[in-house]
């Protein structure tokens, strides 16, 4: 039996202090939206995760990642984004944040937009 998916998956489940996906409160990405925006997420995010201008911060959406690891970065994050405790952002905050930010899809293509098939 090969364990290795199994100790993966449990090593990521403890990156964000759940056990399993099973603990997760229940989402809401509407809840989520209005706590991206109070957190000042956007600010270098992007309005919707697209990334900050002149590099304020990483495009985040579309393909947000796996919740354990975003979890894990907003937790104790790498690089010169600031950490935010459970006590500055509720684990339902958070949920609710990645829920939103999994609503985010590609943008279409250039030729796919009406007004800019002449261009």
């Amino acid at each position: 039996m090969n364990r290795k998916p199994v100790l993966i998956a449990a090593c990521l489940a403890g990156l964000s202090g759940m056990s399993s996906a099973q603990e997760l409160p229940a989402d809401d990405a509407a809840r989520g939206y209005k706590a991206y925006t109070h957190h000042l997420c956007d600010t270098c995010h992007g309005t919707v995760g697209q990334g900050g201008e002149r590099g304020a911060g990483p495009r985040i959406a579309p393909g947000v990642w796996p919740y354990p690891a975003f979890a894990q970065q907003v937790r104790k994050p790498r690089l010169v984004m600031i950490p935010y405790s459970e006590k500055t952002l509720p684990e339902q905050e958070l949920v609710d944040m990645h829920a939103y930010l999994r609503t985010i899809k590609n943008p279409a293509a250039a030729k796919d937009v009406p007004l800019l098939k002449d261009f």
